[in-house]
């Protein structure tokens, strides 16, 4: 793969205004979670983590699509400006599914520590989340 270009963190910043689950948060509040991500890539087929096994970071997709698997059944599939990985690494608790890339994905990764960090500290980061969390619940995902 061709070495990419690393985004600016307000290149960040603006992508992480348009994930769900900081689409609350305050420009300041995403300049700090933006600080602390990195930027990963996943091969088509590669498989970014599997059911059963721990999860230590949130994954959100600056392009590219991931399927969600369950027992070896594609459940459904997640693409551009979406997070996956936010309830294991918000409880600790091995993955529930085993995520694969479609294609090639770009996305930002952000350890499961850092964001215990941010949302011990910043209460808006924390409504966002919840209002994310509550919108999966009612959606059946």
């Amino acid at each position: 793969m061709m070495e990419q270009r690393r985004l600016a963190t307000i290149e960040k910043v603006i992508f992480l205004k348009s994930v769900d689950i900081f689409s609350h948060a305050t420009v300041e509040e995403l300049g700090r979670v933006a600080a602390l991500t990195e930027e990963v890539h996943f091969e088509p087929g590669e498989t970014i983590f599997r059911q059963g096994e721990p999860t230590d970071a949130i994954y959100l997709i600056l392009a590219g699509r991931v399927t969600i698997e369950s027992n070896g059944r594609i459940v459904r599939e997640i693409t551009d400006r979406q997070a996956f990985g936010t309830v294991a690494a918000l409880d600790r608790n091995p993955a529930v599914h085993t995520l694969k890339a479609v294609d090639a994905v770009h996305a930002l990764k952000l350890y499961a520590q850092d964001f215990d960090d941010i949302l011990s500290v910043d209460f808006g980061c924390v409504r966002s989340v919840i209002h994310a969390l509550c919108r999966l619940v009612r959606e059946g995902r």
